[in-house]
């Protein structure tokens, strides 16, 4: 899931003027910026947990993260603290081929530089859903951050609908029941893979591996309680392709956290857009803290 988030700092938009060649050198006395700490968790049944600390940057700085290392790190669930152990995932060791695929790491370095510094536990977290995990963190420079969080309940896909049009593209409709009676928050993602074989001049052939996001987007169920609900496609999927669907159940801080992270995107491509303030539920720093369920169904398009 994920691209860290790496400053909640609001920046003033220089206005452009145009037209008549008209210009206009504006300066701005920005106030010295404080760095702070950044946590990140989606905690799953079944999984171990794992928590990258960073600190935040400037609009102005290297994007690369700064990871924070050697922090007492606890998680603590129903009266037991784990202590959480540091861990290193070097990308250019040889091994990790078999564990994240080589595309996903070309994606990471430019963000990570050469490793993944996580904190982390052998122990996966039990079934428990609503049950409340605490994050406490201590620096070696002796800061602390904290946060807490549950983990929803999944929500199960009830069934995948392929349709096609006239042209024998295909639209692919996700429909799934909204618990009644309580407010549900949910992201949902929609991968479209497709597998090439190439063959060269001399007969020579090699698998070629694409992978597409074409939906991913935050929804809750404030008009849809109780209902079944369904997200569909356009007519633009082709046969033999293959379809991925995640339907994760999120709690309310991850639902807040995400909207705004995509409003801050997309406030940052716009020189009109509106600056957002990054919701967060880390006390002391910033960032995301949460519990997710997932759901996955693939398909072939036949």
């Amino acid at each position: 899931m994920k691209k860290t988030l790496l400053s909640t700092m609001i920046l003033a938009l220089l206005t452009t003027y145009m037209g008549c060649d008209l210009q206009q050198e504006v300066d701005l006395n920005l106030p010295e910026y404080e760095p702070q700490i950044v946590a990140e968790s989606y905690l799953q049944v079944g999984q171990p947990p794992v928590i990258t600390l960073t600190r935040s940057a400037s609009f102005f700085e290297d994007i690369q993260l700064e990871f924070i290392r050697d922090a007492e790190v606890t998680l603590e669930h129903r009266g037991e603290i784990d202590t959480l152990v540091p861990f290193e995932i070097d990308f250019t060791d040889p091994d990790l081929g078999g564990v994240i695929d080589s595309n996903l790491i070309i994606l990471l370095e430019p963000l990570f530089g050469s490793s993944l510094y996580i904190y982390t536990s052998l122990s996966p977290l039990p079934e428990d859903y609503n049950s409340e995990y605490r994050l406490g963190v201590r620096t070696l420079e002796d800061e602390t951050i904290s946060a807490t969080t549950f983990i929803p309940p999944p929500v199960p896909i009830d069934s995948i609908v392929i349709k096609f049009d006239e042209d024998s593209m295909a639209a692919v409709q996700t429909y799934f029941f909204d618990p009644p009676g309580i407010r549900n928050y949910y992201r949902y993602s929609f991968r479209r893979r497709v597998t090439e074989i190439i063959t060269d001049g001399s007969g020579n052939t090699d698998t070629v591996r694409t992978e597409t996001i074409d939906q991913d987007f935050f929804l809750d169920d404030e008009l849809t309680d109780g209902e079944t609900i369904v997200v569909g496609t356009l007519f633009e999927y082709e046969p033999e392709d293959s379809v991925i669907i995640d339907l994760y159940s999120v709690t309310e801080a991850y639902f807040d956290f995400g909207e705004t992270v995509q409003d801050a995107i997309t406030a940052n491509l716009s020189p009109f857009g509106q600056p957002t303030l990054i919701q967060s539920n880390v006390n002391g720093g910033t960032g995301i803290f949460t519990g997710v369920s997932q759901t996955q169904e693939q398909r072939v398009i036949p």
